[in-house]
């Protein structure tokens, strides 16, 4: 067990969801031009729980890291952080910020470490700046250095480090606050594999041993294959998820589909394509399935079938070259419609 006056472990919280988003939804406009980012992504992190997010390159992922570590503000939507009185969303700058401190880690591709300041300086200043006492600084750096294996690097420079001791060095910084989660875009991208593997299992012990939740960007399968929960993103919103079998190479072997919160089902478009590429299904329920017939009848439902004249005083349909009717008598006015 941590020590307490180190860092509190995590614990007795797994019941309640430590972070959630409701229906986000983020467009970026440039000029007349309008983006859609995100179409309306909800989910949830719990206590203690590994997140992945993956997805191709312009499906939503960094826009939502950065939603729900309050760096950027969506649309429309909620994110709520466990503990925090409020939505985010409706938080100002200086809110979030300050609650951020101890609830989130934010972790970035680059280290971000200040160069002229010692790796242990990096990571006092930034206990100094969350308004923690000197005496807990010091204890929890110390403490630190040991758990993440920098302790002989402590008073070494960024420009003397490696890219893994670079890593290690920024974790520390934002441990520093013991957040409830670390959140990432792509944490270990600029690594080399052995350099990555070792730093993935740094995250796992954060996991276990500090009781840290951790909600991440990946595309590489060494990241995904060590989370206890994928959710695939595409086009701006969440199409299914994945367990720890999942193979990026071919998503469509462990993706689970997903109705969203607006009773959404997307499709893989590989399934699609097998099909070729319908834009129109009927649904039917046959037992406990549920049954997607392509329709492919470009007239089917369109309002343009066959001409029909009815008669305005009996309304009994007549030939459209009729001048009488032949049930009444009355003088047909060309009253069309459509059958």
């Amino acid at each position: 067990m941590i020590p307490q006056e180190n860092l509190v472990d995590h614990e007795n919280d797994k019941k309640i969801p430590l972070l959630v988003a409701e229906d986000i939804i983020k467009i970026y406009q440039t000029g007349k031009i309008e983006t859609q980012a995100l179409r309306g992504v909800s989910f949830k992190v719990n206590p203690r729980e590994k997140v992945f997010l993956i997805g191709h390159s312009g499906s939503g992922k960094t826009t939502l890291v950065n939603t729900i570590a309050g760096i950027i503000k969506p649309t429309s939507g909620k994110v709520f952080w466990k503990d925090l009185s409020k939505d985010i969303t409706k938080s100002s700058l200086e809110e979030i910020i300050k609650a951020r401190r101890s609830f989130a880690g934010v972790i970035f591709q680059d280290s971000r470490l200040l160069s002229h300041l010692t790796v242990k300086e990096n990571i006092e200043l930034a206990g100094h700046y969350a308004g923690i006492n000197p005496k807990v600084i010091k204890k929890r750096s110390e403490f630190l250095l040991r758990f993440l294996n920098i302790w002989d690097k402590k008073d070494k420079r960024e420009d003397t480090l490696s890219g893994g001791e670079k890593k290690r060095a920024a974790i520390a910084t934002t441990l520093i606050t013991n957040p409830r989660i670390l959140i990432g875009d792509e944490p270990t991208g600029d690594l080399d594999v052995v350099t990555a593997e070792s730093i993935l299992d740094l995250f796992d012990r954060i996991n276990k041993e500090l009781g840290i939740a951790i909600c991440i960007v990946t595309h590489s399968q060494q990241v995904a294959s060590r989370a206890d929960r994928i959710l695939e993103l595409r086009d701006g919103i969440i199409i299914g998820r994945h367990g720890k079998e999942i193979v990026l190479r071919n998503l469509e072997e462990s993706r689970l589909l997903e109705v969203d919160r607006q009773n959404r089902l997307a499709l893989p478009k590989s399934i699609l394509s097998e099909v070729n590429d319908p834009k129109h299904f009927t649904i039917s329920v046959k037992g406990s399935d549920v049954i997607l017939t392509p329709v492919f009848d470009p007239n089917l439902y369109n309002n343009n079938g066959q001409e029909i004249i009815t008669c305005a005083m009996c309304g009994k349909l007549v030939s459209h070259t009729a001048k009488f009717c032949p049930y009444c008598s009355e003088t047909i006015t060309n009253k069309k419609g459509t059958k």
